[in-house]
């Protein structure tokens, strides 16, 4: 009889983002991953445009990468790029909105009062609304922010959804961010990620919406870090989004912003400039010359974090404390509000995704940066050359065919053993039956063929064990596992 209390897992895939699957860990680790610089996306060099863009959002629509930014113009109208592989990118001149007297530009629409817009596709087939792509901008409410909600059929003409027009403020300082809005496929309801404070410090809530027309009020997320509601470090944007390979599983690439006056500091030099809010001379030097004499804020650092979310759930997982983006060489990231992640994780081959980071924020040097990583790889279960082993809370999967993303070094390997409820192996699936595992691959499929035969391929199915409880014991060395999945 299958205890209904176990963990299903179905055939959806699982990421190692957080500890759900874990249960014993032993000289292995979840890793966090390195993203690769791919350059420049985008250059903020046009008249409209300005050092200030911010706020990016990145759709992936069939064959066309669209890209969305907040100008720095009067009014702060939002722009427009696109691309057919989201690596080069193109401003279409679109004639759509006067700028300084002219209307050749890539604007699509004249902004709003604290410039946030926030597009998506709506995936959900049962819409009352039909355009295929929504969004919310900010409106001025008496005492803080609300947002109306726009419809668009080509992901550039927009229009206003007249029975959805005010969401209004109920937390202190909501809505003064980027608001993160998509249809949840697996909650079967539309999800509002928006900005709260708690306690002083930036955070999240979660609002929801059957209809997208009546919102539920919104709940605070949690911190796993903490176990409460307002995080150890001011997380100014969320950027949360399910994983497209894994839509149960929430990803935020969050910016995170360090005052001058409040950051972790232990240089007796930068403990007076904190307290006395004193601009270091370098950063100083480089605004001057620059012909960019506005260093407020140039005392703040900023960089991007990690965090994840599952479907259901009302708490982030705040792992990795490590930057996921960090500022780099050069003075010209180490000012306010740089480094900021932009919404949208994408695939761009079917072995790498991309993400993109605002850079040289404030500067005459502004421009969006494209990250990259491995197909699944934002983490890793990692072991070290010494090895080590993790074995799974128990498990019901749905399936005939367990999958794997993976890369080991020449030196290292990878074997797994299947076990009942108890831990014990079970029969044809023990460690000395698996296959040995070497090698770099997206979609690898697992073998045990036993340990008296000569290839890799064959042995017994995984059929018989679909719908029972398990668990899988990984035996690794000097290896990544980034993703299973049983098929």
């Amino acid at each position: 009889m299958v205890n209904t209390k176990q963990i299903n897992i179905g055939s959806q895939r699982e990421l190692f983002v957080d500890y759900y699957l874990i249960d014993e860990i032993k000289g292995a680790r979840l890793k966090l991953q390195e993203p690769q610089s791919r350059g420049p996306a985008i250059c903020l060099d046009q008249p409209w445009e300005g050092p200030k863009a911010f706020y990016t959002t990145i759709l992936k629509d069939g064959d066309v990468y669209r890209m969305y930014y907040r100008s720095n113009a009067p009014g702060s109208p939002i722009c427009y790029a696109e691309s057919s592989d989201g690596a080069t990118w193109i401003k279409p001149t679109l004639n759509l909105i006067n700028i300084n007297g002219s209307n050749s530009n890539n604007a699509i629409l004249p902004g709003s009062p604290d410039h946030t817009f926030c597009p998506f596709l709506d995936t959900n087939e049962n819409s009352n609304y039909k355009q295929k792509f929504k969004a919310n901008i900010s409106v001025r409410h008496p005492t803080n922010l609300g947002l109306k909600c726009l419809e668009s059929s080509d992901g550039i003409h927009w229009n206003e959804i007249p029975d959805v027009s005010f969401i209004p403020p109920v937390l202190e300082n909501h809505f003064d961010s980027q608001n993160i809005m998509f249809w949840s496929e697996i909650e079967k309801q539309y999800v509002l990620f928006s900005r709260h404070m708690e306690e002083g410090r930036r955070a999240t809530a979660k609002s929801f919406s059957k209809d997208f027309k009546e919102w539920s009020a919104p709940v605070l997320m949690k911190y796993s870090d903490t176990g409460t509601t307002c995080p150890d470090s001011q997380l100014y944007t969320n950027q949360t989004t399910p994983y497209f390979r894994s839509p149960h599983i929430y990803i935020s690439l969050s910016a995170r912003i360090f005052f001058a006056d409040t950051k972790h500091i232990n240089r007796k030099d930068d403990i007076e400039h904190a307290q006395n809010k004193v601009i270091p001379q370098t950063i100083i030097e480089h605004h001057i010359n620059s012909d960019e004499l506005d260093i407020k804020g140039a005392g703040d650092y900023s960089d991007g974090v990690l965090l994840s979310s599952r479907a259901g759930t009302q708490t982030y997982d705040f792992i990795f404390k490590e930057s996921f983006i960090r500022p780099g060489i050069g003075i010209n990231n180490w000012t306010s509000r740089n480094n900021y992640p932009a919404l949208g994780l994408i695939p761009t081959s079917d072995k790498e995704m991309s993400f993109y980071v605002n850079r040289s924020y404030s500067q005459k040097t502004a421009y969006i940066e494209r990250m990259v990583l491995r197909i699944d790889g934002l983490t890793s279960l990692n072991a070290p050359f010494s090895g080590g082993q993790m074995v799974t809370k128990p498990f019901i999967f749905k399936g005939e065919q367990l999958d794997m993303n993976y890369s080991t070094s020449a030196a290292g390997h990878i074997a797994i053993e299947i076990q009942n409820f108890d831990g014990s192996p079970i029969p044809n699936f023990a460690l000395e039956d698996s296959s040995i595992i070497q090698g770099d691959e997206i979609e690898h499929k697992i073998y045990w063929p036993g340990k008296n035969s000569k290839t890799d391929v064959g042995g017994p199915s995984l059929k018989d064990l679909s719908g029972c409880p398990i668990r899988l014991k990984f035996d690794m060395k000097d290896a990544d596992i980034y993703s299973i999945k049983f098929t």
